[in-house]
């Protein structure tokens, strides 16, 4: 009969403060054992906290596996559990199966693959051994600045715990408590219109940018004219087709949120839209070979160099202020939350979650137009 190999570990408190090292012998944190046998990974309390006595434990499930009864030992085992590693690749295949967008599913490989790399350093193998801590620690170790960020990341993590922990899901999803966003953030989040004068700046010098190359500024021009006029998203946009713009009007499903998007388009606007498209016999910006996010990157990193050169771009704010100023312009001359949101392809929980600050700005603009009840001082 094979004799498994033993191997004897602690289970560090919270406090401890040799938690990294699950090996470190004279600590007064629980011990246990773990081995594995025909196949199959078992683990077990030694009852102890003392390393000797763990010893002890361990040559007595010895002499029980060298007597031949290895089904008299008690122990946990983890084989219908799938590893972490097994389980951040299934709940990615669950995703993919959902029809997550590919770079959504790419972030979620690198966030949960730091988190599988993490625990791995800790000897976390199985999802029932990741505790509160572990996860604390985890998050602590982020560095990104931008609080959005680490709220998405969270949020996927989240999503990923529920997918795979059952017994200990309770206390981990406590651990991870709602991260609340700085007034840098908070700023940065706020609509950034395009005024009038910036915009006729912002025109006026893509001809300047792409001098060498006229026929991408005369495209550049255009879709800046459609996305300031529509609001439609950047990957909408590089992705748009000539039947749906077909006999003046903008029928669209946006890509984010399958929701519908309907506008009349300004005849001059529709005309030069094509006349600029590409000799793609399906698109208007795109030539539909390339891969869709590379073209968007490639408008995106245009319009980021022309931004600069008019001296307008805000870092971390680059074409969705096209969307900004749409949305400006509709409060602006009067449009309800309602058409707002139909023009967008968004909820109306959304766009006044978004567009508050503009709402109230334009709200008051016509408040101050509002005739007032004048009073003589002799009265």
């Amino acid at each position: 009969m094979v004799i498994p190999s033993i191997t004897i570990f602690a289970r560090h408190s919270e406090g401890c403060r040799y938690r990294d090292d699950e090996t470190w012998r004279r600590c007064n944190c629980r011990k246990h054992l773990r081995w594995t046998y025909n196949g199959k990974q078992f683990r077990q309390s030694a009852k102890t906290r003392s390393w000797q006595q763990a010893e002890d434990r361990k040559r007595e499930l010895e002499d029980k596996f060298k007597a031949g009864q290895p089904g008299a030992v008690p122990a946990v085992s983890h084989t219908n559990q799938p590893t972490i590693s097994q389980a951040v690749q299934i709940f990615i295949t669950a995703k993919e199966g959902e029809g997550c967008s590919q770079p959504t599913v790419r972030k979620l490989r690198y966030q949960l693959g730091t988190l599988e790399n993490f625990l791995a350093a800790r000897s976390k193998l199985f999802p029932s051994e990741i505790t509160a801590t572990d996860l604390i620690e985890y998050r602590a170790s982020w560095t990104w600045k931008s609080g959005v960020t680490r709220q998405k990341a969270q949020q996927n993590v989240r999503g990923f715990l529920r997918s795979c922990c059952k017994e200990n899901l309770p206390d981990l999803l406590a651990a991870l408590k709602t991260i609340r966003l700085s007034k840098t953030d908070v700023a940065r989040l706020e609509p950034q219109p395009f005024s009038e004068q910036e915009l006729k700046k912002l025109l006026a010098q893509v001809p300047i940018t792409f001098a060498k190359d006229p026929t991408k500024a005369s495209r550049m021009t255009a879709l800046i004219h459609f996305m300031v006029s529509t609001g439609l998203a950047i990957r909408d946009t590089v992705q748009l087709e000539r039947e749906h713009i077909a006999d003046g009007w903008l029928r669209i499903r946006r890509q984010k949120t399958n929701r519908p998007v309907e506008q009349k388009l300004d005849s001059g606007l529709y005309r030069e839209l094509l006349t600029v498209a590409n000799s793609s016999p399906k698109y208007i910006f795109w030539n539909g070979t390339s891969q869709p996010m590379s073209a968007t990157g490639l408008w995106q990193t245009d319009l980021r160099e022309l931004m600069d050169d008019a001296g307008l771009w805000i870092k971390g704010n680059l074409s969705h202020r096209f969307r900004d100023t749409a949305v400006d312009f509709w409060i602006g001359s009067g449009c309800s939350i309602v058409e707002v949101a139909a023009m967008l392809g968004d909820t109306v929980p959304i766009v006044e979650k978004h567009y508050r600050k503009l709402m109230s700005k334009r709200l008051q603009e016509r408040l101050a137009k509002v005739p007032t009840r004048s009073w003589s001082a002799n009265a």
